[in-house]
């Protein structure tokens, strides 16, 4: 069916011979029989497809066998309205020109909807605190509770009405690995009670992640300018398959002979597959914890020790996914350094470190240029090019304002032991890695890579691409353990690395000679995470040199060859068998498991969208006829204006915060670059007429991109200010010409910084108590003139609403041209709160 316009265009008026956004809609003409369309059937022949796509894509229709399709638009959609209690017929087909469709939350199952999990122990804490004879009783509801459920599955497979007829193989497929998957679970339940070490290590993985997600939590607070109370935050829980993934982990990294992990044509990688936001990384991080944890319980096997060296090496395809994981990752490692100096004589004297190790633009590769950073941040040096060791704008364990200039000390190779120190900004020294608590270590992050090779963190985060440099350079077998000496001021040593074999005395430090060195272990544990972003050329040059890190990072333990552990997650992926072996060399196997359903596979439901599981909103635009950049012109203002009008007109107030903040994606920088003259021009000019086209005008666009274009110093502050709802609240407010904020407490200067200051046309002004917050709100230690502004000048007056926004307090050392020049833009703009 196809409807063509044939009315004769006037010579006026034309708009009204046109037809927009029309529908077309089909029903029975018997309204005995309305479900006459019957769902469109895709025959694919196994012959013409490679077997293992094909067999993907039956199991794909199996899981999807309920979401059908009834008729194809041409430059629109179809929406079918299908007929009770089936989804097999429909009753009316009608064009969708705008197609809406709302992709449900996907979320763990609660204990009330599982009876059988009734007795599982989720909490962190108690079971950190769990006698290894408990953990049986503690997690067995676990698989008595999967076991169920495949029982259940199996026996739907016969039922005609469930419609797998068409899939039998795949379904009984799909049971094995669910099967496979409940087995592996058990095995690591009863590596628990059986293995000593394996039962402290998980216990310790349990204590370090209680506190890494109570410090997350207590920090993310700090940012925003609450007051946080560490004893007020509940205990943190396991999700069911963040729990069970562990289990069936732990048997591959605490044996290392284990043929899913050293078996050279067997062995398995596991790739975790969940939603965005659901959970993985705290799946990792725990196996993260467990690892570091039992290598140091294990401590010498085969001459080579567990206590030095790096145990995980995590890696990321985009630098800015590797910063926002670094910062993640610092915590657990901070909680991790927490247990180890309540209890070194179990735990080992070596810290706990995190290394950060991406390339020179992001962060220094040595320590002079840490240096000259330093002394940039502190006004004596022009700015470099080489990347910042400040990648972390706050403390991770208490929230705590990191300022460069004064928190970041760097001492150099020939004065002292060639260290970047990154303090807590905790001016009173509460916090647990502030100056006064750990003078000597700081915060146990490592950012330089010469560092890296000579400290040797624990943990290792890096970009896909750093490898690139294993021919090249050195040092970098030092990650894998190849180490020959151990130098007492700077660390580890090689034939790479240029030292002398002793160091004299200084005014700080004593003596230090180098000490011979056996080869340390390789890393244990590998991660891969946003599997699929890693194809086409660049998982070409990742699998080549993937092959170089597997060899790197294996080694012989009674004449046996052992592999590290691989784990991969990814939130979306197809043909992921082809991709782990071309990668890696390995089978894989998914996590969790497919089931009969895409809506339930037991350790993930499908939600039904409602006001309490709300969905994804997919909106889709095709504007037929017209360039792209035009159609973006529209949706962009459509968007922002109607999210300042549920701010300004329908009393929506902070709810509309997420709203506020429009995110767009590009293919390259050119696009990018493009639409960001647009924004600059086109958008900001019609915004400020939308109030005419029943929306609310936008006065004020705060623009920012994240590309690879920018600086390293500024990338962890724009993901700041993009976290932090103060901000968000504040490009509001300078949207719709509110330029005076009242605090009614006393205002935290983690919040009030330059940066927000520099968003209002006019001097701010706060009332306080006592002078000391006038320097935190005017920037100036010595300015302490904000304590006097009360009634003397910018100052709101408020009853139950605000009455007023006017006026300028002008000092006697302050141009009063410049105000003069401010308040004659602002009656340019028509500002309703000009005097």
């Amino acid at each position: 069916m196809f409807l063509i316009n044939g009315q004769k265009e006037p010579a006026k008026l034309r708009d009204e011979a046109w037809l927009f956004q029309p529908e077309l809609s089909v029903q029975s003409a018997d309204f005995q029989h309305p479900d006459i369309f019957l769902k469109r059937h895709k025959p694919r022949q196994a012959g013409k497809l490679d077997p293992v796509i094909y067999a993907e894509e039956k199991a794909m229709a199996m899981l999807y066998r309920k979401q059908v399709e009834f008729a194809i638009g041409h430059g629109v959609s179809v929406h079918a309205q299908t007929a009770q209690n089936t989804t097999e017929c429909a009753v009316k087909l009608s064009t969708n020109v705008v197609p809406v469709y709302e992709v449900p939350k996907t979320s763990p199952p609660q204990a009330d909807e599982i009876p059988e999990l009734k007795g599982l122990v989720l909490d962190m804490k108690e079971l950190a605190q769990t006698p290894t004879a408990d953990f049986i009783s503690r997690l067995n509801p676990l698989v008595t509770a999967y076991t169920v459920w495949i029982q259940q599955q199996a026996q739907r497979i016969s039922n005609p009405n469930e419609g797998l007829t068409d899939y039998q193989d795949v379904a009984e497929d799909a049971i094995k690995n669910c099967d496979r998957t409940l087995q592996r679970i058990q095995s690591g339940l009863t590596l628990l009670q059986t293995n000593p070490e394996a039962a402290e290590a998980f216990r310790f993985m349990n204590q370090a992640m209680h506190l890494q997600r109570l410090r997350s939590i207590y920090s993310e607070e700090a940012r925003q300018g609450k007051a946080p109370e560490l004893d007020k935050i509940p205990n943190p829980t396991w999700f069911p398959f963040q729990l069970a993934f562990i289990l069936l982990n732990l048997p591959r990294i605490t044996d290392l002979h284990h043929c899913d992990r050293s078996h050279e044509t067997d062995a398995v990688a596991d790739l975790l597959w969940f939603p965005t936001g659901g959970g993985k990384t705290e799946a990792y991080l725990g196996l993260t914890a467990y690892t570091i944890g039992l290598r140091r319980l294990q401590g010498v096997i085969a001459g080579r020790s567990g206590e030095y060296g790096v145990a995980v090496l995590m890696r990321y395809t985009l630098r800015l996914l590797t910063l926002q994981q670094f910062q993640r990752a610092t915590t657990l490692i901070c909680a991790c350094e927490s247990i180890r100096r309540d209890n070194p004589a179990k735990w080992g004297k070596e810290p706990f470190r995190i290394g950060l190790w991406v390339g020179q633009r992001t962060t220094p590769n040595h320590t002079d240029q840490s240096e000259e950073f330093c002394k940039q941040a502190r006004g004596q040096y022009q700015q470099s090019a080489s990347g910042s060791p400040h990648q972390l704008t706050n403390c991770p364990w208490c929230g705590s304002k990191i300022d460069p200039g004064k928190n970041i000390e760097v001492e150099s190779f020939s004065k002292g032991r060639a260290r970047t120190l990154i303090y807590c900004g905790d001016s009173l020294g509460r916090c647990l890695f502030s100056k006064k608590q750990s003078s000597t270590e700081g915060l146990p992050i490592l950012v330089v890579d010469e560092e890296i090779y000579r400290r040797l963190p624990t943990l290792l985060i890096a970009t896909v691409d750093k490898f690139a440099q294993m021919p090249w350079k050195g040092e970098i077998q030092m990650l894998f353990g190849q180490v020959d000496g151990y130098c007492e001021r700077h660390g580890f040593r090689t034939s790479d690395i240029e030292d002398t074999n002793s160091h004299k005395k200084t005014a700080y430090l004593p003596g230090a000679k180098t000490i011979h060195s056996n080869p340390l272990r390789p890393p244990d544990l590998i991660i891969q995470d946003e599997l699929h972003l890693i194809s086409g050329p660049l998982g070409t040059l990742v699998g080549l040199y993937e092959t170089a890190v597997d060899q790197l990072s294996s080694w012989e333990v009674d004449g046996k060859k052992v592999r590290p552990k691989v784990i991969a997650s990814t939130a979306t992926i197809r043909q992921a068998e082809t991709q782990m072996h071309n990668l890696f060399l390995r089978k894989v196997q998914v996590f969790p498991p497919q089931g009969l359903d895409v809506e339930d596979n037991f350790f993930s439901r499908q939600r039904e969208p409602n006001e309490t599981n709300p969905g994804r909103r997919y909106v889709g635009i095709c504007a037929t006829g017209r360039r792209l950049k035009a159609a973006l012109i529209r949706v962009y203002v459509a968007i922002l204006a109607a999210s300042q009008d549920l701010y300004e007109n329908k009393q929506y107030g902070n709810r509309a915060d997420p709203w506020m903040t429009l995110v767009g994606y590009f293919n390259s920088m050119r696009e990018l670059g493009g639409m960001r003259r647009l924004v600059d021009d086109d958008i900001r000019i019609r915004l400020a007429k939308m109030d005419s086209r029943g929306l609310a005008k936008r006065l004020r666009i705060n623009l920012e991109e994240l590309t690879s274009l920018k600086d390293s110093t500024d990338i962890p502050v724009v993901c700041d200010r993009i976290e932090t709802a103060l901000m968000k609240l504040l490009a509001k407010a300078g949207g719709a010409g509110i330029h005076v904020l009242l605090y009614t407490q006393r205002p935290d200067k983690n919040v009030i910084d330059p940066l927000i200051r520099s968003n209002f046309p006019a001097k701010t002004a706060f009332v306080t108590t006592r002078p000391e917050d006038s320097c935190i709100i005017l920037g100036d230690d010595k300015d302490k003139r904000a304590v006097y502004l009360l009634g003397y000048g910018d100052f709101l007056y408020k009853t139950t609403e605000v009455l007023r926004l006017q006026a300028l307090y002008v000092a006697d050392d302050e141009d009063p041209e410049y105000f003069q020049q401010l308040l004659l833009e602002a009656k340019n703009q028509n500002d309703p709160y000009t005097a």
